[in-house]
């Protein structure tokens, strides 16, 4: 009392560190998920544990990565010593961090397709590894950004965006037709403004 401190008082300090020291890894993993992507890298090999011949660019980046930093440094010196079991490297870990940025790539493109108002869309389905047909969505629009501060005209440019891979129940032009409808829907994209709707390519096997 006389301290002005709760008993749990350093009990919340030690939680408040490990809170911190845990979003510092996910930063960095997020920020090489991202580099991976941007630069079409294969993630994983035939083997997914560190210091382990075959592999592949995630966790190499990660013992790069710990070579000038000291967190993932200490980190891996945990996970060789088994002080720790949770380590955010796993195979389901690096799916769940690809999920979520590409969530938020798609809300902020869906934003500026929005504010573009008119758009088209390009789809096209071919078979998975499991042989169900996959439709990919393509968006289309007009990107127009003004900069009034710097004295510039707006300027306008067509983008195109992958939007989604989605299962198809039916292969018929009925079936395509209700899966990108309801596809839209969630999207919040009105199909009256699609200017344009071209199928690339069906193929079925």
């Amino acid at each position: 009392m006389r301290n002005n401190k709760t008993i749990d008082a350093e009990h919340l300090r030690l939680v408040k560190k490990e809170e911190q020291y845990w979003q510092q890894i996910l930063k960095r993993l997020m920020a090489l998920v991202r580099v991976l992507s941007m630069q079409n890298l294969a993630f994983r090999g035939t083997h997914e544990k560190l210091n382990t011949a075959g592999y592949r660019n995630f966790l190499k980046f990660v013992e790069f990565l710990a070579l000038f930093d000291a967190l993932m440094d200490e980190h891996l010196r945990k996970i060789k010593d088994n002080e720790t079991h949770v380590h955010y490297l796993a195979k389901y870990i690096q799916n769940e961090l690809i999920h979520l940025l590409f969530n938020a790539i798609k809300q902020k493109v869906l934003t500026s397709a929005r504010d573009a108002k008119y758009f088209s869309i390009i789809i096209d389905c071919t078979p998975d590894s499991g042989h169900v047909e996959q439709l990919t969505m393509i968006i289309r629009f007009l990107d127009v950004i003004s900069n009034p501060e710097n004295g510039i005209a707006a300027t306008a440019s067509i983008k195109e965006h992958f939007l989604d891979f989605v299962p198809l129940k039916e292969i018929t032009g009925a079936g395509m037709a209700e899966t990108i409808i309801k596809q839209l829907g969630k999207m919040s994209l009105s199909i009256e403004n699609i200017k344009l709707l071209c199928k690339l390519n069906l193929l079925v096997f």
